[in-house]
């Protein structure tokens, strides 16, 4: 009877060495490191249904009239308890449902103005041309930090081609978050 207690326990304690070198293995061999899971979890808002410029900016306007167009809305909100940092990016969208619309009829960035506001203030201001690898922004937002912004696009008035009847520019704006390297 001895013997067969000493068998079981011995094969429990076989099942477990061999069930924990499993786990063991898998964790060396196939997990992804933690240091490669984010840290920080970023939600995005982004408003869907306002990615043109607003109609009342098709014709060129002043820096002055800016004001009056509807603005394009989007926010993050850092949901963890660490900082990131994240980029906005805004990249050229062609619409491909309607054949209408070709790529000669877009505008071209050097048209086109832009105004972004970051929580109700004036950041960026400039022709869509000046935008340095679609990078509208960059900044760290803070933990459990909410950040909305405001982007208005128009036909600028001190635009040098003055080509812009019966064209059209859609924009998506996209959220990437940036590794610190600290």
């Amino acid at each position: 009877m001895k013997k067969m207690i000493l068998l079981i326990v011995a094969g429990i304690i076989l099942f477990a060495f061999i069930f924990g070198m499993s786990v063991l293995w898998y964790d060396f061999f196939y997990k992804e490191p933690v240091e490669n899971e984010p840290l920080t979890t970023i939600k995005i808002q982004l408003d869907d249904n306002n990615n043109t410029i607003n109609e009342g900016g098709l014709i060129p306007i002043s820096e002055d009239e800016v004001d009056n167009l509807t603005p394009y809305k989007f926010s993050l909100q850092n949901t963890s308890d660490k900082q990131s940092t994240y980029e906005v990016l805004i990249e050229d969208a062609v619409i491909s449902d309607d054949p209408s619309f070709s790529s000669k009829e877009l505008l071209s960035r050097e048209q086109l103005g832009y105004q972004l506001i970051l929580n109700g203030q004036i950041i960026k201001t400039g022709l869509l041309s000046e935008i340095e690898n679609n990078v509208l922004d960059k900044r760290v937002i803070m933990e459990n930090a909410i950040n909305n912004y405001h982007l208005r696009v128009y036909v600028s008035e001190s635009a040098i081609n003055t080509e812009w009847q019966n064209k059209y520019y859609h924009y998506d704006i996209q959220i990437r978050t940036v590794e610190d390297n600290e």
